[in-house]
């Protein structure tokens, strides 16, 4: 029995053959392990969050495995939203979407105003900007546009 295909796996960063199901990769073990070099590891099928299907390794398990896929996707949900008006992914920390929210109230006000908002904006949202970089990215737009 062969695979369907071979992906590029992100959670190992190489070339790995999918299954879809346990069964499928458990049978492809049971009929092609002998001729599979393992290393002196025994082949085990195991699912990957990260391709939704079923790969086979002769590593033996290890508790950090589970956390890459994890962290993945925590990075990206830290780095992105989904603005569902234009069905599109956006950067959290753009500088030109983080101005677009400042209501137009606060703007008219000033910098100053626009740096108290940021701040509470900032920790909201968890974004972190000890440099300033953020910040001034944002007041350049201000200026820009005023």
């Amino acid at each position: 029995m062969k695979p369907k295909h071979r992906v590029m796996c992100p959670e190992c960063f190489r070339q790995k053959m999918l299954f879809e199901t346990q069964k499928q990769a458990d049978n492809f073990i049971k009929w092609n392990g002998e001729s599979i070099d393992t290393h002196g590891g025994e082949l085990r099928a195991y699912y990957c969050q990260s391709c939704g299907g079923w790969h086979i390794s002769s590593k033996p398990f290890k508790k950090s495995y589970e956390h890459n896929t994890e962290n993945l996707i925590r990075r990206f949900k830290e780095t992105v939203k989904f603005d569902s008006f234009n069905a599109k992914f956006v950067k959290l920390k753009d500088p030109v979407v983080i101005y677009n929210e400042i209501p137009e109230d606060v703007i008219k006000q000033g910098k100053k105003a626009i740096r108290k908002y940021l701040t509470e904006y900032f920790e909201l949202k968890g974004i972190e900007d000890k440099s300033g970089a953020l910040r001034s990215k944002i007041y350049k737009i201000y200026d820009e546009r005023k």
